[in-house]
């Protein structure tokens, strides 16, 4: 099955991140303990739970984008795709299918994460974490899905896999710059990935005890119906192809 060519060709890279995010779940409480132990429990929870939540935050993403550069992209580059697309299957299968795997395994890696990072934290600190404490953990989930999304589409846009990957980390790096330069100079406030959290996050820094205010829902259903829309997208270029 297509699904299984699709998880044995990235198994490997989530091994290596399922290795990392065990360990990011384990270092904040660590980490906090050492530096700042004398903290009241409160104050230590906040913000220990707040570097689980930047830490998930930016290991998802990388993560995302470097499944997001494999699947139907990639037989592009390995010379398959005109033999595998013109099968009897459908165009819509291979390309669902595909994103359906590693989407599950990214998923695998944030509940991983987020669970044993968030049952340590708990019984270290003896606060017993909640759902809207979970939710804090959606904006930098739906973001991921966001960017694996797009690495996805790029590579089919550019048939290859890599070249998905470096188009979407432009994006990444060049599309916030824009933003943040319309509001300065033109005070002209564009929809944002970073429209999904609740307060800014330098905010969040200086009061961590903020981290409990629900993301907001708007800004959350937006961008996943954008990540979500990424394959479909992804499909009718393909459909639309000459293979």
């Amino acid at each position: 099955m297509y699904f299984w060519k699709c998880w044995r060709e990235t198994r490997v890279s989530f091994y290596v991140f399922l290795l990392i995010a065990v360990t990011l779940a384990v270092l904040p409480w660590k980490i906090m303990d050492y530096a700042m132990g004398d903290l009241g429990a409160g104050q230590f929870f906040a913000l220990a739970w707040m570097m689980l939540v930047f830490a998930s935050s930016a290991l998802l993403s990388v993560a995302g984008m470097s499944l997001g550069s494999t699947g139907i992209s990639e037989e592009f580059a390995h010379k398959t795709a005109g033999f595998l697309l013109t099968k009897p299957r459908s165009i819509r299968f291979f390309v669902w299918t595909a994103w359906a795997a590693n989407a599950l395994q990214f998923l695998a890696l944030t509940g991983t994460m987020v669970l044993m990072g968030a049952s340590i934290l708990s019984w270290r600190c003896h606060v017993p974490f909640t759902g809207r404490l979970l939710l804090t953990f959606v904006p930098g989930l739906i973001m991921t899905l966001l960017m694996f999304g797009m690495t996805y589409l790029l590579g089919v846009l550019h048939r290859n896999g890599r070249n998905g990957f470096i188009s979407c980390l432009g994006v990444v790096i060049v599309f916030p710059i824009i933003l943040k330069s319309l509001e300065y100079f033109w005070h002209v406030h564009l929809p944002s990935p970073g429209d999904m959290y609740p307060v800014e996050m330098s905010e969040m820094i200086l009061h961590p005890e903020l981290i409990a205010t629900l993301p907001r829902l708007w800004p959350l259903v937006g961008w996943l119906l954008v990540a979500l829309a990424c394959p479909f997208i992804a499909q009718l270029v393909l459909e639309r192809t000459e293979l």
